[in-house]
């Protein structure tokens, strides 16, 4: 039943997407009814559908996180993409404007909307929203493996100082102050301890027995804070060290399930940064044949090829936002370390193409740059293409112990390295033409030439940085097994094999 109604929900959706935005939304029919006042009507409708459908998404998700996790926390990710990305806000911006009769600009907040309607449509009903559930997690983990790493080195501390405190006793009487401030530093730690296994309990895997090795730490410590108020801190030494070693084992456990999510994530990255790649390029050659055919009828049919071109502008832009949402991945995932950097340039010049098309302008050279951002995106998708169909073989998202994915990289450094040349090449020789046209260059040359240089410059440090961040992760040592207060190792091979003897 709760599974119809998921499913109920999501196909709402796209019914407000068929009813809102291909016409089909209730009309109002009267004779006297302006076509004005009729589209008005449309889009307050719309508007309402889609508050409704927030507050059904939210509703859903509360009835149903108990017995559907994953299906709630989709929606609850829906609703929140929904706010943030203000579409209400934009659907009444969009009906002011028609009240305006501002028909033009009414049409591209439309447009807007649509693109993000389709984006929260996909998050709704692809493996977008398994992604980000599967990113929470490992955050989740994450900040609780440095919450339990302190905790661990806390409680450390404090058997150090009851151990000094123990031989103390035994050539002078007992210090109630000391005990009693012991005992308290103690029941602190115990409490930020239960707090950290009630936030795992729920991540599933070796997080939830992480979460009952934490629970026996607590009773070890529990027991350490009644030896301490009765005066014997050599008993309690002794508890707080079996509390180390039931948190020591959380952490092995928690850094183990760590390593199972990024094995996942690793693959699922892959799969998701083909995917929108593939859809940059289509959608780009898309606008490249509109740009084409804009240009070609540019003098037959002036007034209709302008609002043409502005529309492909908007799904330039749609481009855009994809390849931002790409990088945003990238980097919270630690995908890889050169193409951010390699996809920001290409997102930079879909963006002038996308300012040229916004502004009804489109020429043989527009079309040239978009030929050139076809080859960039083609070159990042066939290089992470062969990557996607290689094994994973750690649970780490860099390039060491990892052949493939360190090809990867190399090759898109490779590329971003020749388009630098590329550039350095036409900004020397647009330099050049400037010098036979003034005989001596002065130092403050054309602003807009010196703009190109600059960039230049930041695309070669760009390559660099990339370049560094992976010889830093080539060089670096693997580190130490796990032992409450380290990293897990970068190799999780090795990691095995150390933790094996113990």
């Amino acid at each position: 039943m709760i599974n119809q109604a998921s499913r109920f929900g999501r196909f709402s959706f796209v019914v407000i997407l068929v009813a809102a935005f291909l016409g089909r939304a209730p009309s109002v029919r009267a004779a006297d009814v302006s076509p004005s006042d009729q589209l008005q009507f449309q889009q307050k409708n719309a508007q309402a559908q889609m508050g409704e459908l927030q507050e059904r998404m939210f509703r859903l998700a509360e009835l149903t996180k108990e017995s559907e996790p994953d299906d709630a926390s989709r929606l609850l990710m829906a609703v929140s993409r929904a706010r943030e990305q203000l579409i209400i806000e934009q659907m009444l911006e969009s009906l002011n404007l028609l009240a305006t009769k501002d028909f033009s600009r009414a049409s591209d907040e439309q447009a807007q909307v649509i693109v993000k309607l389709e984006e929260l449509k996909k998050l709704l009903t692809s493996g977008a929203a398994d992604l980000q559930m599967l990113m929470a997690k490992l955050r989740a983990l994450n900040e609780n493996i440095t919450k339990l790493d302190n905790a661990t080195k806390e409680e450390k501390r404090q058997q150090e100082a009851t151990k000094k405190q123990d031989n103390l006793q035994k050539t002078n009487p007992a210090d109630p102050k000391a005990l009693g401030s012991m005992q308290k530093d103690q029941q602190q730690n115990r409490k930020t301890t239960d707090n950290i296994a009630q936030a795992v309990k729920g991540l599933g895997g070796q997080a939830t027995t992480a979460a009952q090795s934490l629970g026996n730490a607590s009773q070890n410590m529990t027991m350490a804070e009644g030896a301490l108020g009765n005066g014997k801190p050599g008993d309690g030494s002794m508890s707080q060290v079996q509390a180390i070693a039931g948190m020591q084992q959380a952490r092995q456990q928690l850094a183990a399930e760590r390593d199972k999510i990024m094995m996942e994530l690793e693959k699922m990255v892959r799969k998701q940064v083909v995917a929108n790649l593939t859809e940059m390029l289509e959608r780009q050659k898309s606008v490249r044949g509109g740009t084409e055919l804009a240009v070609e009828n540019m003098n037959q049919q002036p007034r209709e090829t302008l609002v043409k071109i502005k529309q492909l502008g908007a799904s330039e832009t749609a481009i855009v936002r994809i390849a931002d949402q790409t990088i945003q991945l990238i980097e919270d995932t630690k995908f890889s370390v050169a193409l951010p950097p390699a996809l920001k340039r290409v997102q930079q010049k879909m963006a002038v193409i996308a300012a040229t098309l916004d502004a009804s302008k489109a020429d043989s050279g527009l079309i040239l740059q978009e030929i050139a951002v076809e080859r960039d995106l083609q070159g990042l998708l066939d290089t992470f293409k062969e990557l996607s169909k290689a094994k994973v073989v750690s649970g780490n998202c860099n390039c060491k112990g990892d052949k493939n994915k360190l090809e990867a990289e190399l090759k898109v450094i490779r590329m971003m390295q020749m388009r630098v040349n590329d550039d350095t090449v036409a900004v020397d020789d647009e330099r050049a033409a400037a010098k036979q046209i003034v005989a001596n260059l002065p130092a403050d040359i054309n602003p807009m030439l010196k703009d190109k240089i600059l960039g230049v410059r930041d695309g070669q440090k760009d390559v660099r940085d990339a370049m560094d961040a992976i010889h830093q992760q080539m060089t670096a040592p693997d580190e130490p097994a796990a032992d409450g207060a380290g990293a897990q190792p970068a190799n999780q091979d090795k990691a095995q094999n150390q933790e094996k003897p113990q």
